[in-house]
């Protein structure tokens, strides 16, 4: 009887593991779809995908150039990266179900990070991924936020240059520790952008 349960067991922990593989790989292959259809699109499936309500999931990083991702170390520097930015996030009230982008049709955007709610318009340009934000109201004013918006699967990321991120968050707030240890990490980098990921 014993034997029978611990078989049991062993199974079902390879069967739910099965499915977890499963969706990693489904997620993985939805990416690389939609990445591809966006780039033979060019950028156009991107342009007409981010109309719509985006709720914040997490940081968003997104290394550009093809030697870029060796260079850096790949994962782990993007696990890096992404820890700071999940401390840095969070001491401004930046976390699910606190951050949040409504895109509309007519070139408005509404926002809000942490307690703060940001509105305005934003252009985006297919064929560079380039997304301006042009902030017309809230409590800061930031004038135009230049940036990138991909999408990846059901995922956007608004990705900002390091420098602009961090003159964003802080604006938020006050000098965050775990943002100039990013910048600093990726200082040296050309073509790295870090920000926010979204689902709808």
């Amino acid at each position: 009887m014993m034997k029978h349960m611990t078989l049991l067991l062993t199974l079902g922990l390879l069967l739910w593991g099965a499915q977890v593989q499963a969706q990693d790989w489904k997620d993985a292959l939805k990416k690389v779809v939609t990445s591809a259809a966006d780039e033979a699109t060019g950028g156009k499936l991107t342009e007409v995908a981010i109309v719509g309500a985006w709720r914040y999931t997490g940081p968003g990083i997104k290394f550009e150039g093809e030697n870029l991702t060796s260079q850096l170390g790949g994962a782990a520097i993007e696990s890096t990266v992404t820890k700071q930015l999940v401390k840095g996030y969070e001491l401004v009230g930046i976390r699910e179900g606190a951050c949040s982008f409504d895109f509309a049709g007519d070139g408005t955007f509404t926002a809000q990070l942490g307690s703060h709610e940001l509105a305005g318009s934003y252009t985006f340009d297919a064929s560079t991924h380039e997304l301006a934000l042009q902030v017309s109201t809230g409590k800061i004013p930031l004038g135009t936020i230049p940036g990138r918006a991909y999408l990846s699967g059901t995922e956007l990321q608004l990705v900002f240059p390091a420098t602009k991120l961090v003159e964003l968050i802080e604006s938020l707030g006050q000098k965050i520790q775990a943002l100039s240890s990013v910048t600093k990490l990726l200082e040296n980098y050309e073509n790295v952008y870090i920000g926010f990921a979204f689902s709808k």
